[in-house]
């Protein structure tokens, strides 16, 4: 008769956490542009520029600064995310997985903050 092996604590558990392998991401693509768009209208303060296109105003910089602001954001949260995938299925890196996912989800929340 097999024996079933008590679970190991910490971070080395290796049972398997496939709901949380595959909810944590799925709840992060979703919910992070949605909480980013709605606190980007929150932080709109009615301006015609946002303020981070004052130094850049006087050449008509300000859409190239917007998507360089931009662009460093979204490649942080996708690298996050795509990292995400990549951690095994654990149980015991339940924890890893769910900081990763709040840094991604801060990422895109202050991309918007920051722009508006």
């Amino acid at each position: 008769m097999l024996d079933a092996a008590p679970p190991r604590p910490g971070w080395r558990d290796r049972r398997r956490d496939l709901a949380g392998y595959l909810l944590v991401p799925l709840f992060t693509l979703i919910a992070a542009p949605v909480v980013a768009c709605c606190a980007a209208l929150l932080a709109n303060d009615g301006g015609p520029y946002p303020e981070v296109c004052e130094p850049v105003r006087a050449v008509n910089g300000c859409e190239e600064e917007i998507l360089g602001i931009a662009a460093g954001h979204i490649l942080v949260a996708a690298a996050l995310w795509l990292l995400l995938w990549l951690l095994p299925w654990w149980r015991g890196l339940r924890l890893v997985r769910i900081v990763l996912a709040a840094i991604a989800f801060v990422a895109l929340t202050t991309l918007a903050i920051r722009i508006s």
